[in-house]
């Protein structure tokens, strides 16, 4: 069989049969570089997937041309390293006299998601500290930035959007990385 490889990354044989097909991997992992295990990924049109032990994924045989969205997604145990010095952390935040120090901790500030950090945060966060109920209301307990993302304002990372998910519009057979950072 003769076999030869076009410009867009397709193989085809003397028959004209199509090998073509993409891979999107990915890592996730917390601000400090921690893996995250258990991360549902869900992508379109495919059975949702689960981060392994090193908080890596991969999805393999997809076809060019389709469009994919990676939706990373993990809604479990609320009251995880949740602390009440978070309490004092978040309250020196809001003063003004220490801030948070990265955008990603003032995300996970934002208990009600409301995008921004004010005592209606500490007041859910306080619920939940003292097991008024055992998750947030308004919010999952976890949520998930494209690594790559760059915010426009570190101090307010609200003040724009940023990505929980990636997009894939007429998909190309190369492998496409989507990591991101668990918060």
């Amino acid at each position: 069989i003769v076999r030869a490889t076009s410009a867009n990354g397709c193989s085809t044989d003397i028959a004209f049969s199509i090998d073509c097909t993409g891979m999107i991997a990915g890592r996730i992992a917390n601000e400090e570089g921690g893996e995250v295990q258990n991360v549902e990924i869900d992508v379109t049109g495919m059975t949702p997937l689960s981060t392994d032990i090193n908080g890596e994924y991969s999805i393999e045989d997809l076809i060019p041309g389709n469009n994919y969205t990676v939706t990373p997604e993990k809604d479990v145990d609320h009251t995880n390293g949740v602390t009440t010095y978070d309490l004092v952390l978040i309250s020196q935040h809001i003063l003004g006299v220490q801030t948070l120090g990265s955008p990603y901790k003032v995300i996970a500030a934002d208990a009600n998601n409301s995008g921004t950090v004010t005592t209606l945060d500490l007041v859910e966060l306080r619920s939940l500290i003292l097991q008024i109920y055992d998750e947030f209301p308004s919010n999952t307990s976890w949520r998930f930035v494209e690594k790559d993302f760059v915010f426009p304002d570190a101090a307010n990372p609200f003040a724009t959007s940023f990505p929980e998910l990636i997009s894939y519009n007429s998909f190309t057979p190369n492998e496409e990385l989507a990591d991101f950072v668990a918060v």
